[in-house]
């Protein structure tokens, strides 16, 4: 499995260490990245200008918080 790492910058890094235990910042990336391999297997030729990232109400399950 190939492994991809892009660097954040230092700003980014600290509000992703300040968020709220409960919120599972991995879950996020991994819809987020979903999608996006998605679209970009539709159409190569997007750049990052033409993705934008908004909330949602959930409609997709597959990620649902385990109690």
């Amino acid at each position: 499995m190939a492994k991809y790492t892009a660097s954040i910058d230092e700003e980014t890094r600290q509000r992703i260490h300040a968020l709220p235990g409960r919120v599972h910042f991995a879950d996020y990336m991994k819809k987020a990245i979903s999608i996006f391999v998605e679209e970009l297997e539709k159409n190569p030729d997007l750049g990052p200008e033409n993705f934008i990232i908004t909330a949602s109400a959930r409609k997709d399950k597959t990620y649902k918080e385990k109690k």
